[in-house]
């Protein structure tokens, strides 16, 4: 019997000594393996080629440079550890545009073009170029054309939109029309609506100058809640950002910074006259109140491509501008992972590197009021 509790006792020490061993093999081979920044350089195809990873924005980048032409690029992250991720490239050219096609066993490229002297959109190729391009064009998936409140609908991309109507929204999704009546007075300018993961932050306009209460619409359930702060906020407030689930905003009348985080109803306290507040830049940074309340500290996320309107919608990475439409575009919307949405007059588009400009809705009231009135999810 003796023995017996012996030996079991032995093959228990054995299996911790084996499981221990395990452990400090995954952990090492963890923190030997594990995705770190790089930047490095090869040739290729008689194409110079700089390749990068930001571990903190989770990106690869890459720019690839042959001669005068310089062609840039930027991917998500995707679950692997390798580097050297092109392994060719395929050059097409026409008198006036060259593309490249790059080939790779983990990543997938879409064709980079320039034309007259800059980066394109392969989107915007002449027919010629799109014929020796082949097949790396999608079709746009598309949904019947409707009308509802004067509002034109082509394509809603299975998307929801909250549209203001200037006494609360007309919501438009794949399943849902209607209208959500929130207020007594016409609101020209709701600057402090706010869309945070899945619900929108609409303090109380029926009040003159401060809220007290905030009514919050839960994009997944469609209902409304109503959320009574701690504290009064003034309608001369700023929105800073959002940053995860929680909107910072500056309440210029009292000097105070607050988060506020819809899902869990928080309102905190981050920055004061006598506590310098905070702005957030790929990391947060104190900033004192005075510069919060009179400069530009916004920040709007941690997108490693940005956009910008200049006689056209550019793309931005690098610091190399990219053109990705030569149309009218009157404002920036909204910048999601895989594009941006713009309005083009009184017509919503979204750009995506996938499909192109596509056509979502048109509402002849946008000539004559586009300040925080489409909300996206």
């Amino acid at each position: 019997m003796e023995k017996k509790k012996i030996s079991a006792l032995k093959r228990r020490r054995r299996l911790i000594f084996l499981l221990t061993i395990l452990g400090l093999v995954f952990i090492s081979c963890w923190f030997i393996f594990r995705k770190k920044d790089y930047t490095i350089e090869y040739e290729l195809d008689n194409y110079h080629i700089t390749e990068a990873f930001n571990k903190e924005k989770d990106y690869y980048s890459f720019i690839i440079k042959k001669g005068e032409k310089e062609y840039h690029t930027i991917l998500p992250n995707s679950n692997f550890i390798s580097k050297k991720l092109i392994y060719k490239i395929e050059e097409l050219e026409t008198t006036e545009e060259t593309c490249v096609k790059l080939y790779s066993n983990k990543l997938r490229f879409t064709p980079l073009c320039r034309k007259e002297n800059e980066q394109v959109s392969y989107h915007l190729v002449s027919s010629e170029m799109k014929q020796k391009l082949g097949e790396v064009f999608e079709k746009i998936p598309t949904t019947e054309e409707d009308t509802y409140k004067q509002i034109k609908i082509y394509n809603l991309l299975y998307q929801d939109y909250y549209i203001w109507n200037y006494r609360g929204f007309i919501h438009i999704s794949d399943s849902k029309q209607e209208e959500i009546n929130l207020f007594t007075k016409d609101i020209y300018d709701p600057k402090l609506v706010t869309q945070v993961k899945d619900y929108l932050f609409i303090p109380d306009y029926n009040r003159d100058h401060y809220f007290e209460k905030v009514t919050l619409i839960n994009r997944k359930t469609g209902k409304q809640e109503t959320w009574n702060l701690k504290n009064p906020i003034y309608f001369d407030s700023i929105i800073l950002g959002v940053h995860e689930d929680s909107i910072y905003l500056v309440d210029k009348h009292e000097k105070i910074e607050w988060s506020l985080t819809p899902e869990s109803k928080e309102q905190k306290k981050v920055g004061s006259e006598s506590k310098i507040g905070l702005t957030f830049d790929g990391e947060w940074k104190e900033v004192s109140l005075t510069k919060l309340m009179n400069q530009d500290n916004t920040f709007s996320g941690l997108y490693p491509i940005t956009y910008e309107i200049n006689n056209g919608l550019y793309a931005k990475m690098n610091n190399a501008s990219i053109l990705l439409s030569k149309e009218n575009v009157s404002k920036l919307v909204l910048q999601v992972s895989d594009g941006v949405f713009y309005l083009d007059k009184d017509t919503l588009m979204k750009y995506t590197d996938k499909y192109g400009c596509i056509k979502i809705m048109n509402y002849f009231e946008w000539n004559f009021n586009s300040n925080h009135v489409i909300y996206i999810f």
